[in-house]
């Protein structure tokens, strides 16, 4: 690994497409790239430049907390910058491409030794990743160590990194999600939002019970018939004999 900058001759048609192209080279690299401000929108509202720098671009800082948790950057004031920018004009035809503005690194790549920081940009669950956790999680019902190594076997070294807290933190993500959807659909049919309870989406709820056949109970003698209580009423007649 030489922390190499990314290549700078590659047009791409969406930014999406760019940022994932970014992300396999630099992590190939030892180093990830982070978005730090976007410019220039179009009349439709995209923006057509995004400024990024290394994950450990920014001041170093040690907390002071008295608290158990005792938090500590990993930023090293890195200076290696580029943008990416969506270019109109000939050759590039209104498609993505990489500048690099500084390709100097002040620090040493990951390497993925034990004992070493991982990048928070390595250990990131993205869309796929958070499909699978939702099949296992909810039908499969994996606890939370099998949903770790799960995730890191199912998708080669693209979740190697992962931890149990990243999992952790998803589901508790994923719950969120579904409450606030679970909440909405109550509000759309027109249920109170204080309710003590919340609505199962449909595919996940029960089918209606089979329809069975009931022995009716047999009909008494016409001499032993009483008058059925729930047919009477409960008002008393007040009229004299």
């Amino acid at each position: 690994m030489a922390l190499l900058p990314p290549p700078q001759d590659r047009l791409y048609p969406t930014f999406e497409a760019l940022q994932n192209d970014l992300k396999t080279f630099t992590r190939s690299q030892g180093y990830a790239c982070v978005i730090v401000s976007s410019l220039n929108r179009d009349p439709e509202g995209h923006y057509r430049r995004y400024n990024l720098c290394c994950s450990k671009g920014g001041k170093s800082y040690t907390s002071h907390s008295k608290g158990i948790r005792q938090a500590r950057s990993t930023k090293t004031g890195c200076p290696m910058r580029l943008k990416a920018v969506q270019e109109k004009a000939y050759p590039y035809d209104d498609k993505w491409r990489v500048v690099v503005q500084c390709g100097e690194h002040n620090h040493e790549p990951f390497t993925g030794e034990p004992g070493t920081n991982v990048p928070a940009q390595f250990r990131k669950i993205e869309a796929d990743g958070v499909r699978w956790l939702m099949i296992m999680h909810r039908d499969a019902q994996c606890t939370l160590r099998q949903l770790t190594i799960g995730i890191r076997i199912s998708f080669g070294d693209k979740y190697q990194y992962v931890k149990k807290s990243d999992v952790r933190n998803m589901l508790a993500k994923i719950k969120r999600d579904d409450d606030r959807k679970a909440q909405m659909a109550a509000v759309a049919q027109g249920l109170p939002t204080n309710l003590p309870y919340t609505l199962i989406p449909q595919s996940h709820q029960p089918p209606p019970p089979t329809p069975q056949d009931v022995e009716q109970m047999p009909q008494l003698p016409q001499g032993l018939q009483v008058p059925d209580p729930d047919l009477e009423s409960d008002d008393e007649d007040d009229d004299e004999p």
